[in-house]
């Protein structure tokens, strides 16, 4: 499909594509010419999560792109959740229901009332006020009603008790176009009476004092007043200002000139935003310092000119001295107190949860435009600004306050839930980690406790000392029992020797009962000695007694050698030595052994006591070791608890650090509505409109199979394309296009039977009329071509059939006869059977054409051997019929019993398929300029470059 084709489909049905667009825009136009306004405002929060300060900015980091992404989706996704959704939409309808009235800051009148009309009384009565709700705040209620109620009587009777007393008139009677009050001027207190039309605001802004003073100095619970109710008004008055009460016809100049002040002072001394003055309002006013000339007159209407010096200090304006109307509001309404506001929500949410069947269930998971999850969600958007640390919400909705209200209790829940979600990643390791280490230390001490328990039971002050001590004692005591052997063994070979030599002549002297005493006595001294050396370091008294152990035994040895020395004073040895040497020698050897003796029976206990403590302290090494073992075990998994302890505390306390967002800018009040997306729905609406529209035509155009142009129907058959005859439009004129198509027809059928016929051809020549499908306007098409052929002067037969009997007599042979199909039909096999001879020669007459029309050849049977007869065989087929695989079959049917091909002739054709065939189609001034158009269109496609070659 070309370029040429796409704009001819444009231009015919260009109403469709123009109608359609504009209806569609229509339709948008009316539904969207009354939708609501809608107000949108945002919030940027502070995020600090690439660049933030925590614990770990201390030491260098790199910025993880993919990481913080990732941390920057959770928290997108953490305001998206439903939770977060929940508890926002819990919160605006626990603020909305709480408020007595409609506030603009908060819910417009309209949906305030909407809001209190679809909520049942059970869901109203989970609102707590003053710490009580339900029936015992609504009998409170009343209670502080008719308080109220009785102390504005109570006031006003004291009031006329007053001016009854000071004379019968009061000084705050005035008319009903000023406020009703009374100065009391011992306290500055004013006595303000509720007239209709008057609100909390507008008298707040009348004294100039805030709303919620007047709240706190009446008690009110509310910020709502009833018309007739008296309200004081405490409000100290500077000592350099005094009021002015506002007379009709003044204004803010003509009070400026008549205090020698300017209109800017006392528009922001009195928070004026313009000049209009209410009859009756109190105007503060500053005193001015006194001239030269005197004191200003306030009580007098005069005119001051004089020169004023302005301090440029005093000309800056302090912003703070303004009371606006409506100040910011937090998230909890005015006048409702914080716990009875999160007692309210934690009522809802109890609620909420309860069941899936209750209000506010319905109401969060249905489609209310305020407070649905789905609205919600839908109606807000979170976005990171660029790749920054901060992110965007934004939020819109149809009330202003509804729009700022829900972007704050958003912002502010999102900024609950990440904190309490950064705190809860670590909080589980943290008490883990404190658990662990609590158990190390228990175990840790309990160990420690063992071995102090152990070293106590066994005297161990350091056992390894100890052990030491003992071994080298060993040591020490194997040597000295070593010794002592060998001392033995020396003099008791001595002594064997010396009482060989003394046997025979001695022995008298040896046996002496004196000296064998005085032995013995030596021997157990010398017991007693060694183990008083043993012992004397533990045991200072032992010291002493061994030194008299010592001077005795040194004294027995001395009477023994006395003794000796008698005995062997005349005596001499075999080998001739004196028997006195001998027996000095024989005496110390035998003091010897006996001392050796000794020595030995001690060291052997004493060996045996050592056995006995090697035989305690070897298994209280194993033990001692065992509990040192566990207590290093314990030791160190203290020490390793302790120290993930202390990481996971850090890495909490570095979570609260990076979970501290803040709010940058705060959710404004919308003033404006947002710019109408009408107009571009509607201009969508008509583009759209169009583009289906033309996509619909052209995947029509591309997916139509049927034979609607010349050269499908060549490419659908076949066969030779003989003509075409177009759909004659009404108010055309169709003659000069009927006309030469016809001619066209004619001329090849002609140059079929003269060139192109396979057998040579003699009049008259048989044309035949067929179609596979019927109602396609054979009968037209042969008579149009009867009808030029009889204006050449051709004698033409037209052969029509008909399934009736008809009457075939008549003179006009040059007309149409119609023959009948009957059960015979199919058995013709000339021409002249299906008339009687004398319409065929008739006084010789020729006919030079014969045009025979049969029914359609899929629904009817035909005469095969009259087809070979058949000179012009033309298939009609008309253009918006499709080429189907029973044509086919047919039409192969007819090509085998016909002697020539067949040529196909498209009936009902639209005059612009037409194109390839004639080209030169008459149009009226529209169409001639459309066609030029097309011409300068598509004549960058008709350009063709030829390369000469010389």
């Amino acid at each position: 499909m070309d370029l040429h084709k796409v704009l001819q489909l444009i231009r015919r049905h260009l109403f469709l594509l123009i109608a359609v667009p504009l209806f569609m825009a229509l339709l948008v136009y009316i539904f969207t010419r009354n939708q609501a306004k809608t107000y949108s405002s945002e919030v940027i929060i502070y995020t600090g999560i690439a660049t933030g300060y925590s614990i770990e900015s201390t030491s260098s980091r790199s910025v993880d792109y993919f990481s913080t992404n990732i941390q920057f989706d959770n928290l997108i996704n953490l305001i998206k959740a439903n939770q977060t959704i929940e508890n926002t939409a819990i919160r605006l309808l626990a603020q909305d229901i709480s408020l007595e009235e409609p506030n603009p800051q908060y819910i417009s009148a309209s949906n305030y009332a909407e809001l209190h009309r679809i909520v049942p009384k059970h869901v109203k009565d989970l609102v707590v006020k003053n710490g009580k709700m339900g029936l015992a705040r609504d009998k409170e209620e009343q209670i502080r009603r008719l308080e109220q109620e009785i102390q504005g009587l109570e006031q006003q009777i004291s009031t006329k008790k007053s001016s009854e007393l000071l004379g019968g008139t009061s000084n705050t009677s005035i008319t009903d176009t000023q406020p009703q009050t009374n100065l009391n001027k011992s306290d500055n207190s004013i006595f303000h009476t509720v007239r209709p039309g008057e609100t909390l605001y507008s008298i707040a802004a009348m004294y100039s004092i805030s709303a919620g003073e007047i709240v706190d100095q009446n008690n009110l619970r509310n910020n709502s007043v009833n018309v007739g109710q008296t309200l004081v008004i405490h409000k100290e008055l500077p000592t350099d200002y005094l009021y002015h009460i506002v007379k009709p016809g003044e204004s803010v100049y003509s009070i400026s000139r008549l205090y020698n002040t300017s209109i800017n002072d006392i528009r922001r001394q009195n928070n004026l935003y313009s000049d209009d003055l209410i009859v009756g309002n109190r105007l503060m006013i500053k005193k001015i310092t006194p001239t030269a000339s005197g004191y200003i007159d306030n009580s007098i209407n005069q005119v001051s000119t004089s020169t004023v010096i302005v301090n440029p200090d005093e000309a800056k304006i302090d912003f703070s001295r303004f009371e606006w109307p409506y100040k910011k509001d937090p998230v909890i309404p005015p006048y409702i107190r914080k716990d009875d506001f999160y007692n309210t929500v934690d009522n809802f949410t109890n609620y909420y949860n309860s069941s899936d069947t209750n209000f506010i269930y319905e109401l969060l998971h249905y489609n209310h435009p305020h407070y649905s999850l789905v609205s919600i969600k839908s109606n807000s958007g979170v976005f990171r600004v660029s790749n920054s640390d901060f992110i965007r919400v934004t939020y819109q909705a149809d009330d202003p306050g509804i729009c700022q209200q829900t972007l704050k209790i958003l912002a502010e829940v999102f900024i609950k839930n990440y904190t309490m979600l950064k705190s809860n990643e670590t909080d589980e390791v943290v008490a883990y980690y404190q658990r662990k280490v609590e158990e190390a230390d228990a175990k840790l001490q309990d160990a420690e406790d063992r071995l102090l328990e152990f070293n106590k039971e066994n005297n161990i002050i350091n056992y390894y000392e100890q052990s030491k001590y003992i071994a080298a004692q060993k040591e020490d005591l194997d040597l000295y029992y070593q010794n002592e052997q060998i001392r033995l063994a020396s003099a008791s070979a001595a002594l064997r020797e010396l009482k060989t030599k003394l046997m025979g002549k001695d022995s008298i002297y040896l046996k002496s009962d004196i000296i064998m005493q005085k032995m013995k006595r030596i021997s157990e001294i010398s017991e007693l000695i060694i183990i008083n050396e043993i012992s004397t370091e533990y045991d200072p008294y032992i010291g002493n007694n061994l030194v008299n152990l010592k001077a005795e035994a040194n004294r027995i040895k001395d009477e023994v050698k006395a003794h000796v020395d008698q005995l062997f004073m005349y005596s001499r040895s075999n080998e001739g030595i004196p028997v006195k040497d001998l027996l000095v020698e024989y005496m110390n050897n035998n003091i010897t052994f006996v001392e050796a003796q000794a020595s030995l029976r001690v060291l052997s206990n004493r060996k045996q006591d050592f056995t006995r403590i090697y035989q305690i302290f070897a298994p209280l090494g194993a033990m001692l070791k065992r509990i040192e073992r566990e207590i290093s075990v314990a030791e160190q998994s203290y020490l390793e608890f302790l120290h993930s302890f202390n990481v996971a505390k850090m890495e909490q306390q570095n979570n609260l650090l990076s979970s501290k967002i803040k709010i940058v800018d705060e959710p404004s009040f919308p003033l404006q509505a947002n710019p109408s997306r009408a107009s571009l729905l509607v201009l969508v609406a008509a583009v759209f409109g169009f583009f289906i529209v033309a996509f619909i035509i052209l995947m029509l155009e591309y997916f139509d199979t049927s034979v609607k142009n010349p050269s499908s129907v060549e490419k659908s058959t076949n066969l030779k394309l003989a003509g075409a005859y177009p759909v004659l439009e009404p108010g055309r004129d169709n003659s000069y296009i009927s006309n030469r198509l016809t001619e066209m027809l004619l001329q090849q059928i002609k140059l079929h039977i003269t060139h192109n016929s396979i057998f040579t051809s003699e009049k008259p020549y048989l044309v035949l009329i067929f179609s596979t499908q019927r109602q396609v306007g054979k009968t037209t098409v042969a008579t149009a071509l009867i009808n030029k052929l009889r204006s050449y002067g051709e004698k033409v037969l037209f052969l029509n059939y008909s399934k009736e009997e008809t009457d075939t007599n008549g003179n006009d042979l040059d007309s149409t006869i119609t023959y009948q199909i009957d059960n015979k039909f199919v058995e013709i096999k000339h021409i002249n059977e299906l008339l009687v001879s004398n319409y065929l020669r008739k006084d010789n007459y020729k006919y030079d054409y014969i045009f025979l029309e049969i029914p359609a050849i899929i629904f009817n049977s035909y005469p095969f051997e009259l087809m070979s007869s058949v000179d012009v065989p033309l298939l009609i087929i008309k253009a918006n019929d499709y080429w189907r695989s029973s044509d086919i079959a047919a039409l192969k049917t007819m090509q085998e019993v016909s002697r020539e091909k067949p040529m196909v002739v498209l009936n009902l054709t639209e005059l612009h398929s037409l194109d390839d065939i004639i080209n030169d189609i008459p149009e009226n001034e529209q169409r001639s300029l459309r066609r030029k158009l097309k011409t300068i269109i598509t004549y960058p496609f008709r350009l063709r470059v030829k390369v000469r070659v010389e």
